[in-house]
């Protein structure tokens, strides 16, 4: 694995390898914190100059920082005892046995010398004296802090040394590493999971890939790796590493450190004053312990997985008799949430009392940051009557996003729980209840039934409380109204909603409930009516009112956020729906786990409207096996539908031909994400199976009025335009009018153009859908445009045109896109990289500027364009645009 810490790390391992084999002193002086790989890059650099130099390596140690020499001592063997402390003839013999060691080849020597900074203070001057007079080259490995030797630094200061601070791994890197260590496609979200977990360092990233292996939680299905649970910190790889920290520490560093991972964060002074100060700020030295905050404030450990590793470690006689010990220090009611989990997951472990509304708060929490095991343990140990609908309710949404539907329609129906039931609100408790009903196969007729009869039993049993019936009258009516959208029934739904608004009132206890529900299903009732723009202002207001209330209300992020994103997408506004998704996974990785199939799918959509093929593919096909084993929001129908799509429009027959048979085998969610996957499964039987459906897209509208509504309508028409549809042009021009959104006006003026046929049209088109973001469209619009252009007679501005399309196809991030119904005739030897790499040079970029856009190095640009000169046969940059366009 040690391959795998250097992912990343060319530029360095470049730049270092050159210092070491320049003329003159030469020293390189690597700096990072434990497992970032500093290590890893010093032996990778003596292994490349190994066949040039004669190695000879030294190892600081924390037991040997005090002794003079001492790791020097592998190479004084041979020392007289009564020279043992003279510099002098310890020099000379450590030349000695390099000389032995280098023999008749006159090769130099390579020092490398790990954990610099343990070194004591003699050993560090001979290694400094012995670069300083061009004897030896130095590669050192040290952490900032407590920071390299004196003698070592004084080495950078007089210019005979680099200085590299290696950072974390970024998101992108940690994916190439993931990759290539499991030898197969990840999903992105458990990508994001890892990097998030391990923060880019590539050891304990290592720990986690094998132990979540070993314990079946890293699965792979159909070439797709993905996480199915959170990842525990209980493997024995990551236990491994934290027993090595631990036994290098003294018997006061592990104590102190049992007490932070139990008890974290943990005051300062608290700690100072049971194990010491000096104690303490060796570990912050080691960088094993954190400050939360700067000097003084609370303590924790370096890295949640390791204080969850060190717990593992810890006995329970043990947890229980340091928690006595600190019960005095702690909190009653910690300051914040990460405080308060610990208290009561400790708590619970060793089988103290808890408060009930302590348990709750915890619970509560505990879900919302998807921590489901601890939100289930502190919900069931509930006992007031008064306080154990609200834990049900907790239970019910665990249970829920774990695909357990039966057991939250259980957890909900006691006791007509699901509209009497706080924190998650009635109302919230409702919507939870109705969609667990409905993906267990029950009808909206039926949930809307039992909704009616559950309200008028619990009025019953509460008509000497007027408010509350009127509340709960309500609240039965808002699952009616979400039935009617859940069915399609957009009309009947927009008089509901009025009628709903009508009988809201500001001081009504459960106004922020009723208005949050109200402006979701404006929101989508708006998109679907071909009102996106009016559809994302609804949400937004939506979203704005879910954070003031955030800390009260359990389900209704979930029912927001999936319409607010698919309104972004519907409005074109691109940056709003991702933001959105990410808000799903902005509070904890399992958040990726739990969400990451819907997530995905949904931004394959995003990708697929912007035409940006290519990597929507690579976003839905891994989507779909993991909205195999999690779906809470009920959308595996929509992204095998689009992964489909996306393969048989990509010409990948075997992946289409395996997803077709995968299609209608979910259960269905919404009717307009429903109406979606219905339109582009027809799509892709038609791109699959030329003349087999393109007329039963055709005929839709006419036989469904959800498909004769525009959000619905325009999808269809532009997946008929795409096909090659010829009367979808002025379809779209009419729909397309009336909308709002860069989606919509885009397109809109795409078929404007196809219907007047002029250049300068296409041109116009191009350049609006560019600004839109919409990359893909907009090269079919400018290849249109240098093709009426030629036909035109119009040389220059065929020329230009096709500068602006392959502008667009390289900003794609896909292979090179034209129009299927247009005759050209513009093929090239080039790979996709190349393509990209060729179209940006024609652009006018630099290859530096190349090269940060594509996220590769200037040498990788330099090496594509010369093969490509090659291919092409020119010699020169400036020849490209011609030699790609004839």
């Amino acid at each position: 694995m040690q391959a795998e810490h250097l992912v990343g790390r060319e530029a360095e391992l470049e730049l270092a390898t050159e210092i070491l084999r320049q003329e003159g002193a030469g020293a390189v002086l690597l700096l990072a914190d434990p497992g970032i790989g500093k290590t890893a890059m010093a032996a990778e650099i003596a292994a490349r100059l190994a066949g040039e130099m004669v190695v000879m390596r030294v190892h600081g140690s924390p037991a040997l920082s005090a002794v003079p020499f001492g790791v020097l001592a592998p190479y004084l063997l041979d020392l007289p005892v009564e020279q043992a402390t003279s510099p002098v003839a310890i020099l000379r013999e450590f030349w000695s046995q390099f000389e032995k060691r280098r023999g008749n080849a006159g090769a130099r020597l390579l020092l490398v010398v790990d954990d610099a900074h343990d070194l004591d203070e003699g050993s560090t001057q001979i290694l400094a004296e012995l670069v300083t007079a061009g004897w030896a080259r130095l590669v050192a490995t040290g952490r900032p802090r407590p920071g390299l030797p004196a003698a070592l630094l004084q080495l950078w200061y007089d210019g005979l040394a680099e200085r590299l601070e290696l950072h974390p791994l970024d998101k992108e890197t940690v994916t190439e590493l993931v990759e290539k260590t499991l030898g197969g496609t990840v999903m992105a979200s458990t990508a994001d999971v890892f990097h998030t977990v391990s923060e880019g360092n590539p050891l304990l990233l290592r720990s986690l890939l094998e132990d979540a292996k070993a314990e079946g939680n890293l699965v792979r299905r159909n070439g797709v790796w993905f996480l199915t649970r959170a990842l525990t910190g209980r493997g024995e790889g990551l236990a491994e590493v934290v027993r090595n920290k631990v036994l290098r520490t003294s018997e006061a560093e592990r104590e102190a450190m049992f007490v932070i991972a139990l008890s974290e964060p943990v005051p300062a002074a608290v700690l100072d004053s049971m194990v010491g100060r000096d104690t303490v700020r060796a570990l912050m030295d080691s960088r094993l312990v954190l400050s939360t905050n700067g000097a003084g404030s609370p303590l924790k450990m370096w890295h949640p997985m390791y204080g969850e590793a060190l717990r593992q470690i810890v006995s329970p006689a043990r947890s229980l008799q340091i928690r006595q010990r600190m019960v005095q220090h702690l909190l009653t009611a910690p300051a914040t949430a990460e405080g308060l989990l610990r208290m009561v997951s400790w708590a619970l472990d060793c089988g103290a009392d808890v408060d009930d509304e302590q348990l709750l708060e915890a619970a509560f929490l505990a879900a919302k940051l998807l921590q489901n095991p601890l939100a289930m343990a502190a919900a069931s140990e509930v006992r007031s009557e008064a306080l154990r609908p609200r834990a049900r309710a907790v239970m019910a949404m665990v249970n829920y996003n774990d695909g357990d539907y039966h057991s939250t329609v259980r957890l909900l129906e006691e006791e007509a729980g699901f509209l009497d039931a706080d924190p998650s609100g009635p109302l919230g408790a409702g919507l939870l209840w109705a969609a667990a009903r409905s993906a267990v196969g029950d009808s909206s007729e039926d949930i809307v039934a039992d909704a009616r009869a559950a309200a008028d039993a619990l009025a019953e049993r509460r008509a000497d409380d007027g408010v509350m019936v009127q509340q709960i009258r309500r609240h039965a009516v808002a699952l009616e109204l979400a039935a009617l959208a859940h069915d399609g029934r957009y009309a009947e739904l927009r008089e509901g909603l009025d009628s709903f608004e009508a009988g809201l009132a500001a001081d009504q206890p459960d106004y922020v409930m009723n208005q949050l529900f109200l402006l979701a299903m404006r929101c989508e009732l708006l998109m679907v009516e071909g009102q996106p723009v009016q559809a994302v202002d609804k949400g937004r207001d939506a979203m704005v009112l879910l954070d003031e209330h955030k800390d009260d209300l359990l389900y209704f992020s979930d029912f927001i956020l999936v319409r607010f994103a698919l309104a972004a997408v519907e409005s074109g506004e691109w940056a709003a729906a991702e933001n959105a998704l990410n808000r799903y996974a902005a509070s904890s990785a399992m958040g990726l786990i739990t969400f990451g199939g819907d997530i995905q799918t949904l931004k394959g959509l995003s990708l697929l409207r912007q035409g940006r093929l290519e990597q929507a593919g690579l976003v839905l096909t891994p989507a779909v096996e993991a909205l195999k084993v999690k779906d809470p929001q009920r959308l595996r129908g929509l992204g095998t539908a689009l992964a489909f799509y996306a393969a048989a429009r990509a010409n990948n027959t075997a992946l289409a031909r395996r997803l077709e048979t995968e299609l209608g085998g979910a259960a269905p969610g919404g009717a307009y994400v429903e109406a979606l996957a219905e339109l582009f499964t027809l799509a892709g039987k038609e791109h699959l199976d030329k003349g087999s459906s393109l007329e039963t897209l055709r005929l839709l509208p006419e036989t469904a009025a959800l498909h004769r509504l525009p959000g619905v309508l325009l999808q269809n028409l532009v997946l008929r335009a795409e096909l090659g549809d010829a009367e979808a042009a002025l379809a779209i021009q009419e729909t397309a009018s009336a909308m709002g959104g860069s989606w919509a006006h885009g397109w809109e003026s795409l078929a404007s153009a196809q219907v007047g046929g002029a250049g300068d049209g296409f041109v116009n088109a191009g350049n609006l859908l560019a600004a839109a973001g919409m990359p893909g469209p907009a090269a079919v619009a400018f290849d249109r445009a240098a093709n009426a252009f030629d036909a035109e007679g119009k040389r220059p501005e065929a020329r230009q045109a096709a500068v602006l399309r392959d502008v667009s196809e390289a900003n794609l991030g896909d292979a090179l896109v034209h129009d299927p119904h247009t005759e050209t005739d513009r093929s090239v030897p080039l790979t996709r990289r190349e393509q990209d790499i060729v179209a940006l040079a024609v652009s006018g970029l630099t290859d530096r500027q190349i090269a940060e856009k594509l996220m590769v190095s200037v040498r990788t640009v330099e090496g594509h364009l010369y093969r490509s000169y090659a291919k092409l046969g020119i010699r020169r940059r400036e020849d490209l645009g011609a030699a790609v366009r004839s």
